[in-house]
């Protein structure tokens, strides 16, 4: 990953305002005059030519999206990649992400063809832009899967916390589903203030109580003590 924190003057007001938006709902397009900056994809599937179609609607998807994520986890400081390689290779795991290229695995997609929220989330990574900023995992995926999940996917598709196991610290799903509640009770823009300070070299534990006025465990025990309980298994 790369960090970006050179000012640009004519995305800067764009996204000063997008920053200052709520960001567990939609809102509004910005202005006709403040357009949205927009992303560039390439593709290369020179390894696996049979995933060109795949790829080409990932390429779209990518393009279509990168508005919702600038608005999440843009900022007026921050200047955004405008271009973006999908590489597809023969390799182990789903995806992963080097500076400004997502390395997609053949096999997986192959396999799971629906998941165009792997490739979203990764996207996500680009964005954020951590560099060396030494940020916890579960933050960074917890970030990266708020958006896929709360923000890019159906809700009927939003993951569900087992509150006996689940440790804000799993990152994930885990964290992206603590991070949306943060945002439905505490803070709106909590998600886009917390990326900021990670990507900026400042994020500490204590942010949480700044932002969200409470202590990070006493967060997670209010988070757990609000999720749906099991029913009694029947004898």
């Amino acid at each position: 990953m790369n960090t970006r924190r050179r000012s640009l003057p004519a995305l800067a007001a764009w996204l000063a305002m997008a920053a200052g938006a709520a960001f567990c709902q939609d809102r509004p397009a910005p202005a006709a005059n403040r357009p949205a900056p927009s992303l560039e994809v390439t593709v290369d599937t020179s390894a696996a030519p049979e995933m060109a179609a795949w790829a080409a609607r990932a390429k779209s998807l990518c393009e279509q999206n990168y508005p919702l994520l600038l608005t999440i986890l843009g900022g007026p400081e921050f200047e955004p990649p405008r271009k973006v390689k999908l590489l597809f290779k023969n390799i182990k795991g789903a995806a992963h992400t080097a500076g400004d290229t997502i390395i997609c695995a053949v096999p997986y997609f192959k396999g799971h063809p629906g998941d165009y929220g792997a490739v979203i989330h990764e996207l996500c990574h680009v964005v954020q832009a951590y560099g060396a900023q030494k940020v916890p995992g579960w933050v960074t995926e917890g970030i990266a899967d708020y958006v896929r999940w709360f923000r890019y996917e159906p809700p009927n598709r939003r993951p569900r916390v087992n509150p006996k196991r689940a440790k804000y610290s799993d990152g994930y799903q885990t964290a992206a589903a603590f991070f949306d509640w943060i945002c439905r009770t505490k803070d709106p823009g909590f998600v886009n203030r917390l990326n900021a300070a990670a990507r900026g070299g400042q994020y500490r534990p204590e942010l949480f109580q700044e932002r969200a006025g409470k202590p990070l465990d006493e967060l997670w025990a209010q988070f757990v003590a609000s999720l749906p309980k099991e029913p009694p298994r029947k004898k």
